[in-house]
């Protein structure tokens, strides 16, 4: 407004602006108290045949398209290519297909199989994937395919963003290709589609850096928790039924489910015990929480040739499931996000193998890491049902004191991103009040350690007892949905507490069954649509 001559100050211009627009101060003043405004209804319009024989002669001079067409989209961390310099968010998995460090043609599995691309267990597991060229006038590439189930049959859809040259440094230096020449200039509207494609295979294969890529849970409803509304409505208790049946298994219907059996015996635990909640309803995959994760806990990036090797080091991942029909894994019902990270188990299987104690349970119910006496065995990791414990391969961020382990040849060689990371001014990112691993040690979700320690350290400073929501964790912090929520659930009043008490039809703990007393929680997702339930978690090329 400055630069354009104005020198009245923004609330007053929005005041005057809009009292204009509804004519008056009581006008603009009801507005803001009923939070909207209420439009009269217009006349009656009157029928234009001439304005529809317009609009009939307008789609028939559209351009008829081919078979094929092509869609370019922006994935959720690169966006249109402002992203590309950021390690954090390349290495950041894509929301739906999970792959990060470049960009692919996603095809649908009908497009698969009419180019003669097996959907095998060679395809499911292996990096290598079939590359494809797209071409279109004069624009053509060359990218490894992800088939997606749920597609439109003849529809690429490829992210933009990528291919951005050696200039902006050595994150985005040939990652990807570039594929905005495919979008085209109507007047003053960009057209970020090609409907007149060919695609073609390009007999040859290429890598594919990938993070979830393991098994479906095909029937394995200890997993995660999904429904229809339909039938939520027809059996509420369906999920606090399949609980109360462990409680009775598992405690053989006498004593305490959760003190019988565990390392620790039966006792009263006072003081603090940390616990998270995590909504499937209103977690939509954005990530926000994962790169909150990696920014708070100095999380190594490990670079494109790291991940292919499938040494990520994220802390916290967001599985994806494709709930899809039995019999037809194309017919996508709908797709749910379940974060996952240590679920800091009361009777953890992690702790009781580990032959030098580094990894233990604290007071306040927190799994913890001593790094200095983690020997790197991995046992604790061969042990975790839920694998969300990571281990060091390499001296990712500088830490170590041999310059030797940053660039050996035992593991690899790294990347130049990982060698950036290591630059005197990259290491700048990285959080003080979080120890900084070196390499053969193993690290997990702590909780944000840090941040409740500091909360409790405030709070004693100034003689009073801890209060509900003051320490927060990185990723309840960062999600915008608050589908996180994370407390004392020693207190009865705490937020948590009553969002696990008021939603017992939906309350559930991953692989509860195996009675690792996890302290994590879900909410079971339940979609609005009409039918009964997919009846499976699962994930094509991917759980």
């Amino acid at each position: 407004m400055k630069w354009s001559g104005n020198n009245k100050n923004y609330d007053t211009y929005f005041k005057e602006y809009w009292q204009g627009k509804l004519g008056g101060e009581s006008a603009y003043s009801k507005a803001l108290q009923n939070g909207f405004v209420e439009a009269s209804a217009g006349g009656g319009g009157s029928y234009n045949g001439g304005a529809l024989s317009s609009v009939a002669t307008a789609i028939a001079s559209y351009p008829a398209g081919g078979k094929d067409e092509l869609v370019l989209y922006q994935k959720i961390a690169i966006g249109s290519g402002s992203g590309a310099t950021n390690p954090w968010l390349q290495e950041l998995p894509d929301t739906v297909t999970k792959s990060n460090w470049g960009n692919c043609a996603l095809i649908s599995m009908k497009k698969a199989e009419e180019l003669g691309i097996k959907l095998d267990v060679d395809y499911e597991y292996h990096p290598d994937k079939p590359v494809i060229k797209v071409q279109s006038g004069n624009n053509s590439v060359e990218l490894p395919i992800l088939v997606v189930p749920g597609m439109n049959a003849n529809t690429i859809a490829i992210a933009v963003g990528y291919g951005r040259g050696d200039k902006l440094g050595r994150t985005a230096a040939g990652i990807g290709k570039n594929v905005f020449p495919f979008a085209s200039l109507s007047g003053n509207t960009i057209s970020y589609e090609a409907i007149n494609v060919t695609v073609t295979d390009a007999k040859r294969k290429e890598k594919v850096a990938q993070t979830q890529i393991h098994n479906s849970y095909e029937d394995r409803i200890e997993v995660l928790r999904e429904t229809t509304l339909a039938y939520f409505k027809k059996n509420p208790n369906e999920v606090k039924e399949w609980r109360q049946h462990l409680v009775d298994t598992y405690a053989k219907k006498t004593g305490d489910f959760r003190k019988e059996g565990t390392l620790y015996g039966a006792h009263d635990q006072p003081g603090l015990k940390w616990g998270m909640n995590i909504d499937m309803n209103v977690c939509n995959g954005c990530n926000a929480c994962v790169v909150a994760c990696h920014a708070e806990n100095n999380v190594p990036v490990v670079g494109k040739a790291e991940v292919l090797r499938y040494h990520d080091m994220h802390w916290l991942r967001i599985d994806r499931y494709f709930i899809s029909d039995e019999k037809n894994p194309d017919d996508v019902k709908g797709v749910v996000f379940m974060p996952m990270m240590c679920q800091h188990c009361d009777n953890a299987p992690c702790e009781n193998v580990c032959p030098v104690a580094a990894t233990t349970h604290s007071e306040e119910g927190i799994n913890q890491m001593a790094y200095n006496r983690c020997i790197g065995t991995r046992y604790c990791a061969n042990n975790c049902p839920y694998k969300v414990r990571r281990f060091n391969w390499a001296d990712y961020t500088g830490a170590d004191t041999f310059p030797n382990n940053q660039n050996q040849t035992v593991v690899g060689k790294l990347d130049p991103v990982v060698f950036q990371m290591n630059d005197p001014v990259s290491r700048m990112v990285l959080n003080p009040d979080v120890t900084v691993r070196s390499r053969g040690v193993m690290e997990k979700c702590s909780f944000c350690i840090q941040r409740t320690q500091h909360a409790k350290l405030q709070a004693k400073k100034e003689n009073r007892v801890l209060h509900d929501g003051e320490a927060k964790t990185a990723c309840q912090q960062a999600c915008p949905t608050n589908a996180i929520m994370f407390g004392n659930v020693h207190d009865k009043e705490s937020q948590i507490n009553k969002v696990r008490f008021d939603n017992p039809q939906r309350l559930f703990y991953s692989l509860e069954q195996l009675h690792v007393l996890p302290n994590v929680s879900y909410l079971a997702k339940i979609r609005n649509t009409e039918g009964v339930p997919g009846g499976t978690g699962h994930s094509e090329h991917g759980g």
